[in-house]
């Protein structure tokens, strides 16, 4: 048996894909770095290649002396690329949060369409994402890692849920 190393293989190629975010958080690198790591996984429930992918994306903290107000009141992370992951995820405009792992928690579960595009620079082979708001909003992509199936919530007037009487929960 003979075969060679392919790295490209890891990557999904360029193009624009339907995802569900998995997970969303503040993260650290192993020197302590920190930045807001975002878990995309192409939808299986929309036609299109590559489903049940990872696509990771990162938003990094900025120099102390090129953040304005707006990045310092999210820990430094670009506040414009926050808001636009909001925007397209359905969060809704005014809606205030404790921490960025509160607001990474509120992103999970949410549909975006993404665009994937590699760039050259310095040597290496950058990952650029941008998003943009779902064309599938009725998602009915299955977890294959849970077997979850996520499906669109649609607030309601009254956002109190009863769950007393549910024995399946599983906490």
């Amino acid at each position: 048996m003979a075969f060679s190393t392919n790295y490209e293989a890891d990557n999904i190629p360029e193009g624009s894909y339907e995802c569900i975010i998995k997970q969303a958080g503040v993260t650290a690198t192993s020197g302590g770095t920190l930045y807001f790591s975002v878990r995309f996984v192409v939808r299986n429930d929309v036609q299109q290649k590559y489903q049940n992918r990872s696509i990771f994306h990162s938003i990094w903290q900025k120099k102390p002396e090129k953040q304005t107000e707006e990045d310092k009141s999210v820990e430094g992370f670009s506040y414009k690329q926050l808001m636009n992951l909001c925007q397209y995820a359905g969060l809704p405009s005014g809606k205030s949060y404790d921490s960025l792992n509160d607001l990474g928690e509120d992103l999970k579960g949410k549909c975006v369409l993404i665009n994937v595009k590699y760039q050259e620079w310095n040597g290496k082979t950058n990952t650029n994402i941008w998003c943009s708001s779902t064309k599938n909003p009725d998602c009915k992509h299955v977890d294959q890692t849970q077997n979850q199936t996520y499906e669109p919530v649609r607030p309601t007037a009254n956002t109190d849920v009863d769950i007393s009487a549910d024995d399946d929960l599983p906490f």
